[in-house]
């Protein structure tokens, strides 16, 4: 199933009935960036062709706004680099609602959300985001690595991290790994690799954590890895074929 489709609802859609900045454009108005929010422009053309028929296409851009000096830019990590190099300590970001903002890249995807101080990274990116592959099992203990995502290139229990420390933060998922097709997702389905599955993402993250840091890892340096993870229908077998088949095929590149 696609990152983009589940049930007939799409994750974009989802994003924009909750408010949430995705992909550098601005969605919905709960979330928005109060002060460095996109403002949408449409841009009209009038193509007149041969056969004196006319054709008008509009395109829509999205623009950010600094709040100090109103200047406006692209993206939102343009806004961003120009707000650290200019306005250092001039203020911090809030949403409509007054809380802090974190801008996030996720599976290579930008993305802004306005968060409460006491939000986990696991809820922000399972319960505010939709990342589904976040899971919970051991209800925030940090004891059973289904929540774990690669943050900044290494394997992080989500449910221990707080949202407000990871501004900035470069987070992979299992949806980007699978929408990348990554080698550990063949890997993972021809070694039965799982049963009930629910386990699973925490795996396949923790093991490309594993493969960009040791591109050839023996047997011990992924049962090390993959220690934290816990598997309730006992498949811990299976990982270890398949982890090294994916690293033979990933070839030492991350």
């Amino acid at each position: 199933m696609s990152e983009e489709t589940k049930k007939g609802l799409s994750r974009r859609q989802f994003l924009k009935d909750a408010g949430i900045v995705v992909g550098g454009t601005a969605i919905g108005s709960s979330i928005f960036f109060a002060a460095c929010k996109g403002d949408t422009t449409e841009i009209t053309k009038t193509v007149t062709k041969t056969d004196t028929t006319t054709k008008t296409e509009t395109k829509t851009t999205t623009k950010y706004q600094c709040p100090f000096d109103n200047q406006e830019f692209d993206s939102l990590s343009a806004l961003k680099a120009h707000m650290e190099s200019a306005h250092a300590g001039e203020g911090t970001i809030v949403d409509s609602a007054g809380n802090d903002v974190v801008s996030l890249t996720i599976n290579n995807e930008e993305y802004a959300v306005g968060i409460q101080p006491e939000w986990s990274l696991q809820y922000l990116l399972h319960d505010i985001l939709g990342f589904a592959s976040i899971k919970d099992m051991c209800t925030g203990y940090g004891a059973c690595g289904t929540c774990t995502a690669v943050v900044d290139g290494r394997p992080a229990l989500t449910c221990m991290m707080l949202a407000s420390e990871c501004d900035g933060a470069v987070i992979e998922t299992a949806e980007g790994l699978a929408r990348d097709n990554h080698p550990l997702i063949d890997a993972y389905v021809k070694y039965d690799c799982m049963q009930c599955g629910f386990c699973t993402p925490g795996f396949v993250t923790t093991a490309k954590a594993l493969i960009d840091r040791i591109p050839n890892p023996t047997e011990d340096d992924i049962k090390e890895a993959l220690a934290g993870n816990l598997c309730r229908c006992g498949t811990y077998p299976q990982h270890i074929p398949a982890v090294l088949e994916a690293a033979s095929k990933v070839g030492g590149s991350k």
